[in-house]
C-alpha cells in the first residue's frame, strides 16, 4: 500500500494490490450501533472499487451529522467501510457494549476479545459491588452468558483468559482475576462434563465469590499496616456478610452461595468462618480458596510486596494441608501455558 494525493489534494491509501486485512478491517452495520451518536471513535475510510484506493472519510474528533451518519451507515452495508488496525484498542472498547456482537466480529482474533471480556466483567464486577442493585447484577449476568457460550464451544479458550490474568495483576484487577482463575481451574477439572447452564452459574458464583468484602470499610481494607484484632475479627465476618447479600439479590443457588462461603476455609480446618475441614469443603470451595489466596500473594497491598507468580504456586503446592494439591496442580499446569 502507499499513500497518494489525488486531484483535490486530499491523501488517499492506495490499495491496488488489494486490502490488507493485517491493517484495515471492515465495519459490520452492527457494530455501528456501539458507536456513539455525536463522535465515532475510529477514523473512517471508504473503500472505492473502481479505483481500488481507502479515501479517508472521518476523522476522530470531528462531531458526526445526520448526513454523515447516512452516508457511514450504507457504506457499512454495502461493505466499504473500514478502520484501521492501528486503533484496534478505541474500536475494542467501543465494541464492548455489546459482547454478544463482539463474540461474531470478524475483526477480533481471540486475544482481544479475551481482554474484552475481563475487561467488561471487571466493570460489571465492580458495579454490582458498589450498588448492589438488580440492573447491575442483570448487567453482569449477560456478560457470564456470552462469555459461557463462547467457552462452551471450545474450552481451550480458558487459557488465553488466564494469560490475560497475568498480563494486569494490579490491585484494581486482583478480584477479577481471581474469578477468571478459578473458573479457568473449574473448567480444567471438569472438561467433557459441562452443561451451558451449570457453566453460567458456576461463573457466576466465581464472580460474586468476594461480595461480602464490600460491606467493609474502604478505610481499613486500605490500612498501610496489618489489621488490628478487632479488624481481623469483623474481615473474617466478610464470608458470612457475602451469603447475606445474595438472599437480597436472591441468589441462592448452592454452586452461587459455595464459594462465597468457603472461600478462607482450609482443608486442615484453620480457616474461617466454619473451621470446615476435608471433604466438609466442596469443590467450588476449594476452587475459590486456591485462586483467591494465589491472587492475593501475587499483587501487591498496603503492608507487603507480591511474590512471582511461579513462587506464589510453589506456595501453595507444598502446604497440601490447607489446600487440595488437584487443584493447585492444575494451576501450575495453566502457568506452564502462560511461561510460554
Amino acid at each position: 500500500m502507499a499513500i497518494k494525493e489525488n486531484m483535490l489534494g486530499v491523501k488517499e491509501i492506495d490499495c491496488s494490490d488489494g486490502i490488507s486485512t493485517e491493517d484495515y478491517n471492515q465495519i459490520d452495520p452492527n457494530i455501528l450501533d456501539c458507536f456513539p451518536r455525536q463522535e465515532y471513535p475510529v477514523n473512517l475510510f471508504h473503500w472505492k472499487e473502481d479505483i481500488r484506493v481507502l479515501s479517508p472519510l472521518y476523522v476522530v474528533g470531528r462531531s458526526v451529522d445526520r448526513h454523515l451518519r447516512v452516508k457511514v451507515r450504507d457504506l457499512s452495508e454495502k461493505g466499504l467501510l473500514f478502520f484501521s488496525r492501528n486503533q484496534i484498542e478505541q474500536y475494542t472498547d467501543c465494541v464492548a457494549c455489546n459482547l454478544d456482537t463482539a463474540l461474531d466480529d470478524p475483526n477480533l482474533t481471540w486475544e482481544e476479545k479475551a481482554g474484552l471480556f475481563i475487561h467488561e466483567l471487571n466493570r460489571r464486577q465492580v458495579a454490582l459491588y458498589a450498588h448492589l442493585l438488580g440492573a447491575h447484577l442483570a448487567d453482569l449476568q449477560r456478560a457470564v452468558e456470552a462469555l459461557c457460550a463462547y467457552l462452551i464451544q471450545n474450552p481451550q479458550r480458558i487459557a488465553q483468559l488466564v494469560r490475560d490474568v497475568h498480563a494486569d495483576l494490579s490491585v484494581e484487577r486482583r478480584r477479577i482475576n481471581a474469578s477468571i482463575l478459578a473458573l479457568a481451574i473449574y473448567v480444567e477439572l471438569n472438561k467433557g462434563d459441562i452443561t451451558l447452564e451449570t457453566l453460567e452459574v458456576v461463573a457466576l458464583g466465581f464472580l460474586l465469590y468476594d461480595i461480602g468484602m464490600s460491606r467493609l470499610s474502604p478505610l481499613m481494607l486500605s490500612k498501610p499496616q496489618q489489621l488490628t484484632t478487632s479488624e481481623r475479627r469483623t474481615m473474617r465476618e466478610h464470608p458470612n456478610a457475602g451469603v447475606e447479600l445474595l438472599g437480597k439479590l436472591n441468589l441462592t443457588r448452592a454452586e452461587i452461595v459455595e464459594p462465597v462461603i468457603q472461600h478462607h476455609e482450609r482443608l486442615n480446618g484453620t480457616g474461617y468462618p466454619n473451621k470446615l475441614k476435608g471433604e466438609n469443603i466442596g469443590q467450588l470451595g476449594r476452587i475459590a480458596a486456591v485462586a483467591d489466596s494465589y491472587c492475593a500473594m501475587i499483587t501487591d497491598c498496603a503492608y507487603r510486596s507480591c511474590i512471582s507468580p511461579i513462587n506464589a504456586a510453589a506456595e501453595l503446592v507444598t502446604n497440601e494441608r490447607k489446600y487440595d494439591q488437584v487443584i493447585c496442580r492444575t494451576l501450575v499446569r495453566f502457568l506452564q501455558t502462560v511461561q510460554k
